[in-house]
């Protein structure tokens, strides 16, 4: 959490998210607080487009004043959902939030 907080203070950026693919995501907020994201359980096949996906989750969540527990969540179902169908950016709105609900998220120390 301490590089990845110092990144963010470097890149002088409110808030930093390193998608990992598979491995989930770690972000840090402007408040400092960091985060270990998990991914929803899905068997898509198609992972062209799901970063896209998980910003487009991302930025959805907070044009509607989510906090960035909620908007990594949501990043996460958007992108979990593209996987699940061809062609990238093809995002069942419903069904990403369904698989957000499913991703953990851990707060770091």
């Amino acid at each position: 959490p301490d590089e990845l907080r110092a990144a963010a203070s470097r890149l002088r950026v409110g808030t930093l998210v390193v998608t990992m693919g598979r491995d989930g995501a770690l972000a840090v907020g402007p408040d400092g607080v960091a985060w270990r994201l998990g991914t929803a359980s899905v068997s898509g096949h198609f992972p062209v487009g799901s970063g896209d996906a998980f910003l487009a989750g991302m930025l959805a969540a907070r044009a509607v004043g989510a906090g960035l527990a909620s908007q990594l969540r949501l990043g996460a179902g958007a992108a979990a959902a593209n996987t699940e169908q061809p062609g990238a950016g093809v995002v069942d709105p419903r069904r990403a939030v369904e698989l957000a609900a499913q991703v953990p998220l851990d707060r770091l120390a």
